[in-house]
Order: structure tokens, then C-alpha cells, then sequence
């Protein structure tokens, strides 16, 4: 449920935040596309209960939301990095270095700015993630900093997967990403790596 993960923020983000002021929180890692929308609860039920049940916002911003009036009510800040989890999801994860798969994975990393670029796997959508989570940030809890806290665009043994990741870093400083962290840590004999 929505007021659960809320709920659960807060404790434990108030217990952190007792302990260290000066820690810093990231969350909620959200983990793809269809989690930043929809609750685990709607999505697992195939409904739209718990959406209804918060006035039909749209998960994350319902959340940023949320936490912003704990903040304003409680004078405490329990999340300092809005961040989730992304992933290519056209086989680029997989490894593949087919030519098509290799032309996939170089466009894909659009998806991380690009407003007019159109996912072509089951998204279907203009993702346009890290401004649309400036966007989320800067209309519901102006202040956060923003992360992609796992993600990876593949074959790492491949030069394919060290040019996606040579952009992907580059459009992540572009656009202004205070947080990243890849999945996983290259092999150090790879092109991806080196």
C-alpha cells in the first residue's frame, strides 16, 4: 500500500535522521517503468484501489508529496535523494551484440532524456526519465536530489556495452544527476570497465 511505504519512510527515516542528522537518505528505489506509476498492491491486485484510495495521483508523486508535508508538519526531513531503479528493457541488460541489439542499446539510452524519443519495448512511452524526475521533485518536494541508484545498459564484454556506458555517464552529468550506482561492477578486463 501507498501509506505503508510512507509510513515505513518515515520511521525509519526519523529513527536515521535521530541517530546522524547529518545522514543522507536515499529512496524509495523504485524498481522500473510501471513501479513509479502504480503500487506494489495495484499492481499485484491488477487494479487500481490503492490510486483511488489517494486521490489517483500517480505513485512517486504521491509520495514526494506526502513526504514534503511530513517535513513541513514535523519539521524533519526523512528523504534527501529521490531515487529508483532503471533498465533498459529491450534485451540490452541481457548482453546480446547483435547488430540490431546493438543499434537498440545505443538508442535506448535516450530513454534518460530524450522527450521525443518513444521506448520501443513494451513501455511504449516517452520516458524522459531524469527530467521527469526533476519534474516529479521540483512540482512535489522541491529540494531533493535525484538518483538512478541501479541500473546497466550490458554487455560489458563488449565495446557496445562501453560506449552505452560512456554515454549513459555523460547524459547522467548533463542532466544534472546527483546519484548514480551501476549494476554491477564491470570485470576489470573489460572494454566496459577500462
Amino acid at each position: 500500500r501507498m501509506e505503508e511505504v510512507r509510513d515505513l519512510i518515515v520511521e525509519y527515516g526519523g529513527r536515521i535522521k535521530t541517530a546522524d542528522p547529518a545522514a543522507s537518505i536515499v529512496g524509495p528505489e523504485e524498481w522500473g517503468w510501471a513501479g513509479y506509476f502504480s503500487s506494489g498492491y495495484d499492481a499485484q491486485s491488477g487494479g487500481s484501489a490503492d490510486r483511488q484510495e489517494n486521490g489517483g495521483w500517480d505513485y512517486l508523486p504521491w509520495l514526494l508529496d506526502q513526504l514534503r508535508q511530513h517535513e513541513q508538519a514535523n519539521g524533519q526531513r526523512v528523504l534527501d535523494v529521490f531515487s529508483v531503479h532503471y533498465y533498459p528493457q529491450g534485451g540490452e541488460f541481457g548482453g546480446g551484440t547483435s547488430s540490431s541489439q546493438q543499434a537498440l542499446r545505443n538508442r535506448s539510452t535516450r530513454s534518460l532524456w530524450d522527450p521525443n524519443y518513444t521506448d520501443e519495448t513494451w513501455i511504449g512511452d516517452k520516458v524522459r526519465l531524469i527530467p521527469r524526475m526533476k519534474e516529479w521533485v521540483n512540482t512535489n518536494y522541491p529540494g531533493l536530489e535525484t538518483g538512478i541508484t541501479e541500473y546497466s545498459w550490458g554487455a560489458d564484454n563488449h565495446i557496445n556495452g562501453a560506449t552505452a556506458q560512456a554515454d549513459v555517464l555523460g547524459i547522467m552529468g548533463r542532466e544534472g544527476l546527483n546519484v548514480s550506482t551501476r549494476w554491477v561492477v564491470p570485470g576489470s578486463s573489460t572494454p566496459t570497465f577500462k
